[in-house]
């Protein structure tokens, strides 16, 4: 017997606003049940691990480069 749960998985999109700079940083997916904080929490460690291997990266003002 296959269940069907009452209700669909959430799909939220997430910003990053840091001063007047505005980023769209990803979206986050959540089934029934699970909590905003702990795939926020996930989702800012990988933003994290991303910055570490970029290292001394020179980047643009408007962060196009």
């Amino acid at each position: 017997m296959v269940v069907t749960p009452l209700f669909p998985p959430v799909t939220l999109p997430v910003t990053l606003i840091v001063g007047d700079y505005t980023a769209d940083v990803g979206t986050l997916t959540l089934d029934p049940g699970e909590t905003v904080a702990h795939n926020l929490a996930d989702l800012f460690r990988a933003a994290a691990d991303a910055l570490d291997r970029a290292g001394d990266q020179e980047v643009s003002p408007d962060a196009t480069a």
